[in-house]
């Protein structure tokens, strides 16, 4: 990466997407659900929760890509197996952006399916469900598509960080506090991609957070010089 930072996106991208999507989290007004509450749950908030998927999805897109260009700025000063691992690593981030996106789909699914009319007749205009049980079970459906959609990005999310760090920590091994930053992505990531497997609420509430805040962190320190990506010897 250029030491010129004032000329590179990724560093803004890591600061915007984040706190864009972070803003979504802590304002998201439905019930922390699953299965039939969970569909109702944002069906009672539709109002409020449509403009919070535009901005969390906002948010993905701007994190994602920001951390899709400092993978592939890494790629470019790396060789032998962590330029491989990172081409690997540059896929599981698509993935993880596919999902989240997949996800956020389905309740935006759910929130428009919920203002669909009802029409039984033969004739029925399009659009329109055959009874209160038909509509139900569409949005439930949505619902848990969202859920299936979600389920493994913290998984890729987190072996994409884990991979950044293992590289930044092999290319140029820490002799200052700022050198330990790329490196602690590997921790978190393996904390990130537990969250699925424990399937412990509060953990996943703290962890996700956290890792956001984090692409913060090293987005302003890359801002402010204080942060470069290791170049290969």
């Amino acid at each position: 990466m250029s030491n010129d930072n004032e000329t590179s996106l990724t560093p803004y991208m890591l600061v915007v997407g984040p706190i864009l999507l972070l803003g979504a989290f802590f304002a998201w007004p439905a019930a922390d659900y699953i299965g039939s509450r969970g569909t109702q749950s944002l069906v009672d908030e539709a109002d409020s929760l449509m403009p919070l998927l535009i901005i969390a999805s906002l948010g993905v897109m701007v994190m994602f890509g920001g951390l899709y260009l400092l993978n592939s700025e890494m790629i470019e000063n790396s060789s032998g197996m962590n330029k491989q691992l990172l081409t690997v690593g540059s896929m599981l981030i698509i993935g993880s952006m596919i999902a989240f996106v997949m996800g956020m789909g389905s309740n935006v699914s759910v929130i428009n399916y919920a203002d669909a009319d009802l029409d039984s007749s033969a004739g029925a205009v399009v659009n329109a469900f055959v009874d209160d049980a038909d509509q139900q079970d569409t949005l439930n459906n949505a619902f848990d598509a969202g859920g299936v959609a979600w389920q493994m990005s913290p998984v890729t999310w987190g072996i994409s960080l884990i991979i950044i760090g293992f590289v930044a920590f092999t290319t140029k091994r820490p002799e200052s506090a700022m050198d330990f930053v790329l490196p602690a992505l590997m921790p978190l990531g393996t904390l990130l991609l537990a969250a699925p497997i424990l399937n412990i609420p509060d953990f996943f509430n703290v962890i996700f957070p956290l890792t956001i805040i984090t692409h913060v962190i090293i987005g302003g320190l890359m801002i402010s010089g204080k942060v470069e990506l290791p170049e290969s010897s």
